[in-house]
């Protein structure tokens, strides 16, 4: 399974309630998401084998959340 991983603007309750919403429509193409609400650039990472970078910026988008792909942290 890998790991994708992108900076976003969620950095509170209500945007992450807005980018649950918006991958709720990718359900079953993911195993698990994360976001590290505290952290500088409120990573998102979401594990999959099947889901593409661009399929989960463009989700986000239609909700109103930026994000960015990034390089897994190790």
């Amino acid at each position: 399974m890998k790991s994708l991983c992108f900076r976003t603007n969620i950095d509170c309750p209500f945007r992450l309630q807005k980018a649950a919403c918006g991958l709720e429509g990718l359900r079953g193409r993911y195993c698990q998401f994360s976001v590290d609400l505290m952290a500088q650039h409120h990573l998102l990472t979401i594990k999959s084998d099947e889901l593409r970078p661009d399929e989960v910026m463009e989700v986000l988008r239609q909700e109103g959340i930026w994000c960015e792909e990034v390089q897994q942290p190790q």
